[in-house]
């Protein structure tokens, strides 16, 4: 029976082998490909004849979002010594586009373009500059508007304007997601105020869990007589929380509540982007490490979930399967930067890298936790 239990322990080797090779290789994914994407762009131009009003609204529309594309990836601080590539680059730089809305006269083109950039070809464009950039996208994350004035705090009850400024918002394709919680009677018994206030690891996980299980954004607002709006804003995730914004906004002259709480929203959105770039950035002097990791499985379908989570992961170079039995997959991982980021990065897809002394593994998350 012995001989018979080692063949059959060796099919099924060969067989989970054989799945593993039908399956692309790590790294060819295009699980990034939609961040290079840059959708809407409205175009609007006049020449001497139709085709020519077109091929100037093109050429108009790919600069812009080039401008938009870039400023997704770097930082601010970044952006006065990012390179300005000539329109013919620029046409090579991109893969290919999409029309939309099309309205013409003779002279006169509009229309809505969404262009859709190589990757490699920005990246390279923005090494040769020496501009790191950062294309991980984060897990969504749910904002929590807590607006007191008054001394009383709201979340969920009526009126909230400081919530309604988060909601109205325009979603803006940047590397961090944002789900703005509709308020309905599962929201309100997940998360209340106090306890958004208090960053309730419990609460701020029930309600994360049904907008897409990443991290909560408490954004806290508090209104004084003056119309002043002070802001303190937290990301807050399991691991601890990191300070957003802390800023007071003050009306302009002639400014309406609602487009001061817009303007407010806006600068959170954009110190949230900036503080997640900063986290991920790649490029430029950018270290690169390996390492190898155990992946505990009970099935085929363990791994290759494990496997295609990794695929295409931005700080991920390369990775190789060393070994494959049914108990355990082993796997190297080159990757940019540090063990750190990339830790951070692969939770973002569910998946849970620790360290054990000298030896690391990495399984989904949830099982063996």
């Amino acid at each position: 029976m012995r001989p018979m239990r080692q063949m059959a322990g060796a099919l099924s080797a060969l067989v989970m082998l054989a799945l593993y090779l039908a399956v692309p290789a790590l790294g060819q994914s295009s699980g990034s490909a939609d961040i290079f994407t840059v959708a809407d762009v409205p175009v609007d131009a006049t020449a001497a004849s139709a085709a020519a009003a077109r091929e100037a609204a093109r050429i108009d529309g790919q600069r812009r979002a080039f401008r938009i594309l870039v400023g997704r990836l770097t930082l601010a601080a970044d952006q006065k010594r990012l390179p300005k590539p000539s329109d013919a680059q620029l046409t090579d730089m991109i893969r290919d586009f999409e029309v939309a809305n099309e309205r013409r006269s003779t002279v006169r083109y509009l229309a809505d373009y969404t262009f859709r950039f190589r990757p490699e070809a920005v990246r390279g464009l923005l090494r040769s500059a020496g501009i790191p950039f950062a294309e991980t996208m984060s897990k969504p994350v749910t904002v929590l508007p807590v607006l007191t004035q008054g001394g009383a705090s709201v979340l969920w009850d009526d009126p909230n304007p400081w919530r309604d400024a988060w909601a109205n918002r325009k979603p803006a394709a940047g590397l961090v997601p944002l789900a703005v919680p509709l308020g309905d009677a599962g929201d309100v018994a997940a998360i209340d105020a106090q306890k958004a206030l208090a960053a309730d690891l419990d609460a701020l996980a029930a309600i994360a869990a049904r907008y897409g299980g990443g991290d909560a954004l408490i954004a806290h607002a508090t209104q004084g007589d003056d119309g002043a709006l002070a802001t303190v804003v937290k990301r807050v995730s399991a691991a601890g929380s990191t300070d957003i914004l802390n800023e007071t906004f003050r009306p302009n002259p002639g400014e309406s509540q609602q487009d001061l709480m817009a303007r407010a929203v806006d600068d959170s959105i954009a110190a949230l982007e900036e503080a997640w770039k900063r986290e991920m950035l790649l490029g430029g002097a950018a270290q690169a490490g390996a390492l190898t990791a155990e992946v505990p499985i009970t099935s085929l379908g363990d791994w290759l979930f494990v496997r295609g989570r990794l695929a295409g992961l931005p700080v991920i170079k390369s990775s190789d399967l060393l070994a494959l039995d049914r108990h355990a997959a082993q796997v190297e991982i080159h990757f940019l930067g540090d063990p750190a980021k990339l830790q951070l990065a692969l939770a973002q897809r569910d998946l849970v890298l620790r360290q054990d002394g000298q030896s690391w593994t990495l399984q989904r998350r949830g099982t063996g936790q």
